[in-house]
């Protein structure tokens, strides 16, 4: 019964009666036990489920303190109970930066992301990128887990509370990379056996047998064996791929001519036997229980490195036959059951090619959706066309990954838990949970224990099956990689309710009471807790009976089980109705505690002789009061109890009730409340008072305390905020300092109180501490200076210095003054600035005096000679001739034949040429050894502008050197109207002639 619903079902009753007096009198069976008739097979009380599709994130879990650089995940995880609080948890492996091999194991809770432990100890590593299973493999009540050690050799467990178990001994070709374990009782013994690809492992790591067809599994990257009755012979095989095993070891069959790969079971063609889906190598096929090939084909979309992840099975488009998913490197494809492709949607997943998808009917409408990850998208597909309801960004860098769904947070709703890291892409790393923003996704079972995961292969409490239910012969059932809408295996359901009925009532007289008994029978399918109250009332209380009693059960009644009630009353006063009701899960006022499948069988009645002989003459209730004070809770309200032992000195008639008036809860104060005792019969008052009072001092909260730097030496303003509740209402807050005064130099405790009206203080302090502002000024030095020494005394040199300070302008001091002379070298100046709390800074620069005469001279102008008439002869020129006198750096002459050297004469004319008319000579110019003179013909071609003769040359000063050129001119004509121009260097004799300048070969 639920709180409030009312008065209960009331099963009819036939009297026999005995004889006159105190005569026993018995009822039938009012229970309407539960049977093949009246009755569905279950028994539950499922809550409303309206149907909605919003997805949105609920929790992430993205790093722990416990191992924090182990934070990646990129392996399928498993949700199931560990640690006993009857939350579902979240189970996986994780990696540190890029390192998916070595790994941490961790459970975090499924309510909210919570740690709730990490195996970290380095000698019992996991394969990080390898998928794990869960189950109660030694039958001790509790779920052990089961990976690939780190170094992918052989198996290693762990128990409930992430504490290493054991670790198989290594053995040759045992190596599984990505691939991972799967639980089973192979041989039906209960027993649990490990599945490792062909390899099966007893409970405590001993190796049982290995398969003769090799480890098979994903190119490159290992296997995901699992368990079926696929030949319904009464055990499993064992399905590794392409290869089916018996319990025993030897080879059921396998298929040579496909490649190794995943496998998924369901019903294909309408048999009882079991079909096997196999992707891998590039290829999906198809399988029957023989390994008979029914259909091959290549996996859509191509493939790089042989893909195929884990296929999924469910009839998607509701037709009455199953579909496969199956995933390549470009598209994730939907097959028909024949094969064909029903459909393919564009995917990324260049990393692998083999990660998982998985499917679920999130409306519970017949239309089941899949969904899949790839490197940087999560999205749920409408299985039946392709069309994309969901998409959401995702990272991943894929390994054989999938999105698993199950309740996670023990809601009963349907959650999605995905794997995530940036090893490939951003932003993710570390678990996400995806549920409806308004809960409405089907309820679902709260467990997904393994990768290779089918509805049938694990218990709802953890342990594996001896016998499993072949979840194909079942249609809703015959998927893979999916839990079912609103299905919650074959154990307890999740909305298992008791079914609470009355039986064998009856009533017997003893001396003047009245002793009524009968049985409280739990037809349901979960136990009714002890605590449970029955009501017996005289008359019907639908319709106003009186209340004789109620009594309480103090032990649980199991499934199936019954305990005994009995109430004993005064016999009854003679007139009114003789028939006894007794009603289980009632209160008294028609309330009951226990939500039941069914609410109308909760009752049973009697006809009863009620009198027992003449009552005798009742004696009146007393009432006796008391005054309480009460502590006001958080809402400044407080209830109390005045009774004070008020009693029915002969409990007669009964029933005795005490009631009180006003209720409350009251606010402060004081506030009268009239009690009234009633046996029945009569009744007495009393008036007691309730004084609620307020003792609960305010909330008070300081600020953090706080550190201001200042430039003034008087201190600075500081703000801050105290803030106060109370669960009466105001209390102001007082501090010893207000907000925004002046603090000054140094540490200043501040002290803040806050009372409320009730005369309740709190307090609480912190400090301001202003110290000096201590950043120092910047300042910024002049580039080097160069300066030379030409006068007597040395030369000046000025400069700035530039500076700033957060306190004004600071004051700045140099080891030499702007304007001071310096002597010849170099000189460093060192300059500080100083600013008004003392904090300095410092720059240096150098300012450099050369000699006098040093630094490199200026060479001089260009004379411009012209040469006249152009008789082809040689004219003798120095280069004084050519060049007028340098400048040492002091204004010295330095003439052009004593400090200069010719390096190279240029002409813009060819040196000779057939037909330009310039008198066929050949060696038009020559230098002198010593640098110092040269020759050039007095010629120019006769079609062209004049010849223009360039003489490049150095001049070597006592304080350096420089290069310089000057020209002499041969014009075309004196008649001043063609100006020579220079044609660029067609000849040239010397260093440094431009290629393919040194003459003519008519001259060589």
């Amino acid at each position: 019964m639920s709180h409030g619903r009312g008065i209960r079902g009331i099963a009819a009753v036939v009297v026999l009666a005995t004889g006159g007096g105190c005569s026993l009198i018995d009822s039938e069976d009012g229970s309407g036990a539960r049977g093949a008739g009246n009755l569905s097979d279950t028994c539950q009380v499922v809550p409303p489920f309206t149907p909605n599709f919003q997805p949105e994130l609920q929790w992430e879990w993205t790093g722990s303190t416990l191992a924090p650089e182990f934070k990646q995940v990129m392996m399928t995880p498993i949700v199931v109970e560990v640690n006993g609080d009857g939350i579902p948890d979240v189970v996986f492996s994780t990696f540190a930066g890029n390192d998916w091999r070595e790994g941490v194991l961790r459970a975090i809770s499924g309510d909210d992301g919570h740690d709730l432990w990490a195996s970290m100890d380095p000698a019992h590593r996991i394969k990080a990128a390898a998928s794990i299973a869960a189950g109660d493999i030694d039958n001790d009540g509790l779920v052990e887990i089961c990976g690939i050690p780190h170094n992918g050799r052989g198996i290693i467990c762990y128990e409930n509370d992430g504490t290493f178990k054991f670790r198989s001994a290594e053995d040759a070709f045992d190596y599984n990379e990505w691939g991972g374990p799967s639980l089973a009782d192979l041989d039906g013994d209960g027993t649990v056996e490990i599945l490792d690809g062909n390899r099966v492992y007893s409970n405590t790591g001993a190796l049982k047998w290995v398969g003769s067809d090799g480890m098979g599994g994903a190119q490159y990257t290992g296997p995901v064996s699992f368990a079926a009755d696929i030949d319904q012979d009464g055990t499993q095989e064992l399905v590794n791929g392409r290869s089916i095993y018996n319990p025993d070891g030897s080879l059921h069959c396998a298929n040579t001519d496909i490649p190794h790969g995943f496998a998924g079971v369901g019903n294909f063609d309408g048999d009882i036997q079991g079909e096997v889906v196999v992707s891998g190598h590039g290829k999906v096929s198809l399988m029957d229980d023989n390994c008979a090939l029914k259909w091959s084909i290549d996996i859509p979309g191509g493939c790089a490195n042989g893909c195929g992840g884990a296929p999924t099975i469910a009839d998607f488009d509701n037709d009455g036959t199953v579909e496969v998913a199956v995933v390549g490197d470009n598209a994730i494809s939907m097959l028909e059951t024949n094969g064909t492709v029903k459909w393919t949607s564009t995917i990324q997943d260049w990393s692998s090619g083999k990660s998982g998808s998985s499917a679920f009917d999130f409306e519970d409408d017949g239309q089941m959706e899949l969904l899949y990850a790839d490197e940087v998208s999560l999205r749920i597909y409408n299985g039946a066309t392709g069309q994309v309801r969901f998409e959401t960004r995702h990272s991943t860098g894929t390994t054989h990954e999938s999105p698993i769904i199950a309740d996670v947070d023990g809601d009963f709703a349907a959650d999605i838990v995905v794997a995530t890291n940036n090893t490939a892409y951003p932003p993710y790393n570390g678990i996400r949970v995806y549920h409806d923003r308004l809960e409405g996704w089907a309820r679902t079972r709260r467990i997904w224990n393994q990768s290779a995961y089918s509805i049938t292969n694990v218990n709802n409490d953890g342990t594996i099956p001896a016998h499993p239910v072949s979840h194909w012969l079942k249609p809703r059932l015959n998927t893979f990689h999916s839990n079912v809408a609103n299905y919650f295996g074959d154990g307890e359901s999740p909305y298992a309710a008791p079914d609470i009925t009355v039986s064998e009532l009856s009533a017997a007289c003893s001396e003047s009471s009245l002793n009524i008994s009968a049985q409280i029978v739990n037809q349901g399918d979960t136990p009714v807790a002890a605590g449970l109250k029955v009501s017996f009332y005289r008359g019907n209380p639908a319709s106003g009976g009186t209340l004789l009693g109620v009594t309480t059960l103090t032990s649980a009644i199991p499934v199936d089980g019954f305990a005994p009630v009995l109430l004993s009353v005064g016999a009854q006063p003679v007139g009114g109705a003789n028939q006894i009701f007794v009603v289980a899960d009632d209160d008294g006022s028609g309330s009951g505690r226990d939500t039941e499948c069914d609410e109308t069988n909760n009752g049973a009645s009697a006809e009863v002789d009620v009198t027992c002989g003449a009552p005798p003459t009742s004696v009146p209730p007393v009432a006796i009061c008391q005054n309480v004070t009460v502590n006001a809770n958080a809402q400044c309200q407080g209830s109390g109890d005045v009774n004070n032992g008020s009693h029915d000195p002969d409990g007669q008639p009964g029933p005795f009730t005490v009631t009180q008036a006003p209720a409350g809860p009251f606010g402060l104060g004081s506030h009268p409340v009239t009690l009234t005792a009633n046996d029945g019969a009569a009744s007495a008052q009393c008036v007691g008072t309730v004084t609620v009072v307020d003792v609960t001092p305010p909330a008070l909260s300081c600020p953090a305390s706080q550190t201001v730097d200042t430039c003034d030496a008087d201190g600075v303003a500081a703000t801050f905020q105290a803030s106060a509740t109370d669960n009466c209402g105001p209390a102001p807050v007082t501090c010893s300092a207000a907000s925004g005064a002046t603090f000054p130099l140094g540490q200043t405790a501040v002290s803040c109180s806050a009372a409320d009206g009730s005369g309740n203080m709190a307090s609480c302090s912190f400090n301001v501490t202003v110290r000096p502002e201590t950043t120092a000024p910047s300042i910024s030095c002049p580039a080097p200076i160069v300066i030379n020494a030409c006068v007597e005394g040395g030369p000046v040199a000025h400069f700035n210095v530039g500076s700033s300070d957060n306190c004004g302008a600071p004051s700045v001091t140099c080891s030499h003054a702007s304007g001071s002379t310096f002597p010849v070298g170099q000189t460093v100046v060192t300059c500080t600035a100083t600013d008004t709390l003392g904090n300095t800074a410092a720059c240096s620069f150098d300012v450099t005096v050369n000699s006098e005469g040093e630094g490199a001279p200026v060479p001089g102008a260009s004379l411009g000679n012209e040469i006249w008439p152009p008789n082809h002869k040689y004219v003798d020129l120095t280069l004084a001739d050519c060049a007028a006198p340098a400048q040492d750096t002091c204004g010295g002459s330095l003439p052009a034949d004593q400090y200069g050297t010719i390096l190279r004469v240029s002409s813009d004319e060819v040196e000779d040429a057939n037909g330009n008319g310039d008198g066929r000579t050949c060696d038009d110019i020559t230098i002198a050894a010593n640098g110092k003179a040269f020759k050039v013909r007095a010629e120019r071609e006769g079609t062209g502008d004049g010849r223009v003769y360039t003489v490049h040359y150095a001049i070597n000063g006592p304080g350096g050197t420089a290069q310089s050129n000057c020209r002499v001119f041969v014009p075309h004509d004196q008649s001043g109207n063609h100006a020579v121009i220079d044609s660029g260097v067609k000849f040239c004799v010397g260093q440094g002639c431009p290629a393919g300048t040194g003459g003519s070969a008519l001259c060589n």
